[in-house]
């Protein structure tokens, strides 16, 4: 009976263990979609846009927008770790090194360029609502 029991209690852990690797998210599902973006210390004409995450096959890619402008800026170097994300952009010929965070639908982050950095937040935009 006993030896009866322990098989039955790990096949059953093996099982939700099993399950759980088979249900996990992909990591990139995480950031796919838009979000709005604000950064209140960048400079003016850079404090607010449109960040959008696409997973193409087996990569993520993405790019920003800013509002009031049809300047499109595309991520580089995208790498996901166990604290969120990094990638990079080049704005106006200057490497700009982001670093964000996800909790839920709200994204914290970082840019690092020359003269500093700037801190900024995101949060996803709900399709059907505007």
């Amino acid at each position: 009976m006993k030896r009866f029991t322990i098989s039955f209690l790990v096949i059953f852990l093996l099982c939700i263990f099993q399950s759980g690797l088979l249900h996990a998210g992909n990591p990139m599902k995480i950031y796919e979609g838009t979000w709005k973006f604000t950064a209140e210390q960048a400079p003016f004409g850079y404090q607010a846009g449109s960040i959008i995450f696409e997973i193409k096959g087996d990569t993520l890619t993405g790019y920003l927008k800013f509002v009031d402008s049809d300047y499109v800026i595309e991520f580089q170097n995208i790498e996901i770790n166990d604290k969120g994300m990094n990638f990079g952009i080049t704005v106006e010929y200057e490497q700009v090194s982001m670093k964000v965070s996800v909790n839920d639908n709200v994204f914290t982050g970082t840019a690092e360029y020359s003269s500093g950095l700037i801190n900024f937040s995101a949060t996803r935009v709900v399709k059907g609502k505007k």
